[in-house]
């Protein structure tokens, strides 16, 4: 009898903690011009009112590849999240600072 209420109790816990543990991430969307790529590797995109909005990487099951040079110019629907990201220095070290950038989690060529 102990061992069921032990397990019943372990069971309690883990559903509790896995309620409370759920992250709300932004999903935030734009219309830009592909620019290419700038001096640090991020992709380099454009809106309509000449703003630049940099991309730090690109969702691996994203079908179009931004490292073809025939993109640049072509308009793109694009779909990201801010995340943050380890900084290292010169030698490839951790800083222990973080950065935050924009990731993309959907694309497609703009109508």
């Amino acid at each position: 009898m102990k061992t069921l209420y032990t397990v019943a109790f372990v069971l309690f816990i883990t559903a509790s903690l896995s309620f409370t543990s759920k992250t709300t991430v932004k999903e935030n969307t734009l219309t830009a011009t592909f620019k290419g790529l700038n001096n640090d590797d991020y992709f380099k995109f454009e809106d309509d009112d000449k703003k630049v909005i940099l991309f730090y990487d690109v969702n691996e099951e994203i079908e179009i590849s931004l490292y073809d040079d025939d993109l640049i110019g072509k308009k793109f629907s694009i779909t990201y999240v801010e995340k943050e990201i380890e900084v290292f220095d010169e030698d490839g070290e951790e800083t222990g600072e973080k950065k935050k950038v924009n990731s993309i989690t959907a694309l497609s060529y703009a109508k």
